[in-house]
């Protein structure tokens, strides 16, 4: 069981190794990049890279926990967060790790739900400069699949798994989504 961020990172580190929690890009095995608002502009590519993101989260989780690793890159970020639907407290289990450069905030919910949908239009939303929008680097992970996602903006999202039958299996449903690097 999970009950502090020395409990998650312990188990963060046992399922997927010494990785880099700000960044999947760096990762070249088992990581595949998924596009999200390709097709459209505006509003519409808006629409498009959250409705993406929430219809492969679904599928990543389906009924399982969902854990939500958020970095804010400023002490305004979780006011924002809040002002986009997330309310930390709804969270099943929620704890923070703070330093001089920024704040970690550990989330985990039942399922992929409106708090998870809040975050992901807050990325998006950021770097379309839209509001409700949060500074924030975000691993959505799952720890019984094991995958880790990282939406990084409207453009995209990163998946890493050290699986490669769940890579595999990404792949070969989103192949279409599949942007070469």
């Amino acid at each position: 069981m999970i009950s502090d961020f020395n409990d998650f990172d312990k188990l963060f580190a046992d399922t997927f190794g010494d990785i880099d929690r700000t960044t999947l890009s760096s990762i070249y095995e088992n990581r595949l990049r998924l596009e999200l608002g390709a097709d459209e502009s505006g509003l519409n590519r808006i629409e498009q890279a959250i409705g993406r993101t929430m219809q492969f989260l679904q599928y990543c989780f389906q009924e399982m926990p969902v854990w939500l690793r958020l970095i804010l890159w400023s002490e305004a970020e979780e006011k924002n967060l809040e002002q986009a639907g997330l309310i930390i407290r709804h969270a099943d289990i929620a704890f923070r790790q703070e330093n001089a450069e920024y704040v970690v905030l550990y989330l985990n919910f039942k399922k992929v739900s409106e708090p998870v949908r809040s975050v992901i239009t807050s990325i998006i939303n950021y770097e379309m400069a839209e509001e409700p929008s949060a500074n924030l680097t975000c691993y959505f992970i799952n720890f019984e699949k094991p995958v880790i996602i990282n939406v990084y903006d409207d453009r995209g999202m990163d998946i890493y798994s050290p699986d490669k039958r769940v890579m595999d299996e990404i792949f070969n449903k989103f192949s279409t989504w599949r942007i070469k690097d």
